[in-house]
């Protein structure tokens, strides 16, 4: 087989999940690739006004995005869950539940499961251009 039918042969990148350590503390999180369209969708949402430095861009709006979107277990938008802890939306639950660095860490190991190899910040400053 060619290397290009092996290649068109690959599962769909919005099939693409893995299980993900994060930490003692958190454990597993079982995680999906982000689609272009998603990410597009994220950027998009994630940008503010027009200023005299650029576009400002919301990182923390982005990151509550792309774990509620791609965290397939535990299901931040479970309505159990969230009543269970408490928290009427997902972005307060992860800021009353997961710690600035664990965000960090998630966000990348999902952006990596989706393709970017490189620092995420790189591509958020990109992102505001």
């Amino acid at each position: 087989m060619s290397k290009l039918v092996d290649f068109l042969a690959l599962p769909d990148v919005d099939s693409l999940t893995e299980e993900a350590y994060i930490n003692d503390r958190i454990g597993i999180f079982k995680i999906k690739a982000i689609t272009n369209k998603q990410w597009e969708s994220y950027r998009a949402r994630s940008k503010g006004k027009v200023n005299k430095e650029g576009v400002d861009f919301d990182n923390e709006k982005f990151n509550n995005l792309v774990m509620a979107g791609h965290i397939v277990e535990p299901n931040f938008s479970d309505a159990a869950l969230l009543s269970k802890a408490g928290c009427a939306t997902v972005a307060e639950f992860i800021s009353r539940k997961i710690l600035p660095g664990e965000v960090s860490e998630i966000v990348e190991r999902i952006t990596k499961l989706s393709g970017f190899d490189s620092d995420i910040n790189k591509d958020i400053e990109e992102a505001k251009n």
